[in-house]
Order: C-alpha cells, then structure tokens, then sequence
C-alpha cells in the first residue's frame, strides 16, 4: 500500500502560500480556546510515511514480510544503546551519565537511528522543511514532488509541562514497556502503542533553539482495542485498515482527522495533514524567507548543517 492512501481521505490539498496561511491559522482558531498543542512535522515527499529513523531502517532490514512491531523496536534499540555504552558515549564530561532521552537525542542529532521523530512546534518552521530546496550532487532533487506537512495534537502529552512523564528525562533506563514482559493489547504496553508523546529537550545546540524542535514518540501501533475491537476505521462505510496497512504509513499512532469535521472534535492522538502541490513549493519557500528569514543557514546554524548545505552547487559524486 502507498502511505499517501492512508493519509488521502482527510487531508487538506493547498496549491499557494494563502491557502497553507489559511489552514495554519484554522487550526489555530478552532483549537486555541481549548488550548490545545500541536507538533509539526513537513516532509518534502508526501508519498513518505511518518515513520522513525529506527523505524524506516528497520522495516528495510528485517526478512519477514510485515512491517515491524513494537516487541522488534524494543529489542533493536536495546541493541544500539547497549553499543553506545559499550563504545562509552553514554557518559559526558559536564553532567555525568546521560539519562535514556538524552542518549537518544544525541544519537538522533548526529543521524544514528532512534524511535524519535524530529517536529517543531512552530507550523511555520514545519512548513519551511515540507518545502525545503534537497540537492543530491549539485542537482536539486524532490522539487517535483507534492509535499505534507502534519499538525500532531500532543495537548497534555509534552514530557515537559506533565507530572505523570516530566521523570522521564532523568530516567537511566527506558521507561516504556519492555513487550516482551507485557501482555500484548492490555495495561502499560497498550497505552505505550496507542499514544504519542512530545518532549523539548535541552538546547544543547543551537540547531534545536534555532528550529523550536523537539521530538515525538510511541510505541508502534497496535491492531485491536483491549475489548478486541479493530480500531483502524477508514471512514465511513469504506471498512477498516488492517495493521500492516497502518504501520505501512505511521510508526507511532496517530488518527487522521479531517481539520473541520462534521461533528465532534480532536480526539486523542489526532493528526491532520496538508498535501503541499509541488508547483507552489517554490513560491512558499521564498515567501518563507522573505517574511521570517527561514533558509539553510538560520534553520541549520552548525557546521554540519553548512557542511550538508553551503555548497550546495557542488558535485558530490564524478
């Protein structure tokens, strides 16, 4: 299945700079009452699932022909930070051992794999990702392909504003589930796959400050309820998704929903999601800098965002 299927029946299509202005400021008049929080992710092909770096690789590594499960991430990435502490990376000079979260920020920020899921909290930022000018040896890549960018509601889930998950960012070991003493659909493990949490973590560089970033989190959806219900609707009378389908477009569970629907409101773990036509990706990105000054080098203000991005001319390959 494309993951653009799973996405398809509730987003939002914007072919200009005013139409992406319009949904932004919707989402912000029809939620601001009720103070909800919103995570954004852009992506610069919507044809891509909302996937974790862990996640993606995974799927791409593993023999069997489903999409991976929670009880495969768990024990995947147990595997990695095991090598981290092997390799001593876990330790730092100024603070001592870095709790669990930090670990992982850090082997996100320097591109390892982890289950966390870059977004910022600025819509506007996430924008600017979902139309980001990608080069690959000079040439610019992507430019022709519709982009998406996601509004996630994480009201009440921020790691750092919650009583219930603000020891997380101490915690030496993982504080989600382990699946493999859990019992598959019921108490934590449950929870753990049927929500998203969000965390700010300390701006340790100045690409996280300069991003408004932070990341979002979960265990990878379940097919079934804890009454046995499935609980992947497609809408309507249309049936439902079956739990490869899901995994197929998200690694962390999220319900799409219409961004103005009939009757009802958000509920928990709501996302909506805005296709970007490929013709106006050029016009936003420059009205972007224009406006708030966003390009490579105030979005990626380190030497290894100008070692990615400020040649971008230049061949990498003959």
């Amino acid at each position: 299945m494309n993951p653009e299927d799973f996405w398809k029946p509730n987003e939002s299509v914007v072919e200009t700079y005013d139409e992406l202005n319009k949904i932004i400021h919707q989402v912000f008049k029809k939620w601001s009452t009720k103070k909800r929080l919103f995570a954004w992710r852009g992506q610069i092909d919507s044809s891509w699932p909302l996937y974790s770096s862990l996640y993606r690789r995974l799927n791409w590594s593993l023999t069997k022909t489903e999409c991976p499960d929670e009880r495969d991430l768990y024990r995947r990435e147990g595997q990695i930070l095991a090598e981290l502490h092997r390799w001593g990376l876990h330790m730092s000079a100024d603070v001592g051992r870095l709790s669990i979260l930090n670990q992982l920020a850090a082997l996100q920020h320097y591109g390892a794999p982890t289950r966390l899921i870059d977004v910022t909290f600025n819509p506007w930022i996430g924008a600017w990702f979902a139309v980001e000018e990608k080069r690959d040896s000079g040439k610019v890549i992507y430019e022709d392909k519709d982009a998406r960018l996601f509004a996630i509601d994480v009201t009440d889930r921020l790691i750092n504003e919650n009583d219930e998950y603000r020891i997380w960012e101490d915690e030496l070991k993982r504080p989600w589930p382990n699946p493999e003493k859990s019992s598959v659909d019921k108490g934590p493990y449950y929870l753990w796959c049927s929500k998203v949490i969000a965390w700010k973590p300390p701006r340790f560089d100045s690409r996280i400050a300069a991003q408004n970033g932070g990341f979002v989190l979960g265990g990878v959806p379940l097919t079934k309820s804890p009454d046995g219900q499935n609980q992947w609707s497609k809408g309507g009378s249309s049936g439902m998704w079956n739990i490869d389908e899901v995994r197929t477009a998200t690694s962390i569970s999220l319900r799409p929903h219409k961004l103005e629907p009939i009757r009802g409101g958000v509920s928990q773990n709501a996302v909506y999601t805005i296709r970007i036509k490929a013709a106006a990706k050029k016009p936003i990105r420059d009205i972007l800098e224009r406006l708030y000054g966003y390009n490579h080098s105030t979005i990626y203000p380190d030497f290894t965002g100008f070692a990615s991005n400020g040649t971008p001319d230049l061949k990498t390959k003959p």
